[in-house]
């Protein structure tokens, strides 16, 4: 299956390119090309992006749809730009709508 990209804005001012990809497993990877500069920690457990591009989602949590995966994408991109700004990735559960 084809990547789909999409760009976000978060906040009127940070701007993000996501990619999703789905896998022979038939879960989605995502992919983030385009963020704004992260001053804060880079490591994976802080930030939740990998130096890859690679967002981290939890081990059995990656989403099995595209819907899932877009909504796990645009709760990472509002989480990263609270983290650039604050050093702290607000994590639990968030409702989005895709």
């Amino acid at each position: 299956m084809a990547a789909v990209t999409k760009n976000y804005r978060v906040d009127g001012r940070d701007d993000y390119t996501l990619t999703y990809q789905k896998k022979w497993n038939g879960t989605y990877e995502i992919h983030c090309s385009r963020h704004p500069h992260n001053p804060q920690s880079r490591s994976m457990n802080d930030c939740h992006l990998g130096s890859d591009g690679k967002v981290c989602v939890a081990s059995g949590k990656e989403p099995r749809s595209l819907d899932k995966a877009k909504a796990i994408g645009m709760a990472f991109a509002e989480g990263y730009s609270h983290y650039v700004r604050t050093g702290i990735f607000p994590n639990g559960a968030k409702r989005v709508n895709v």
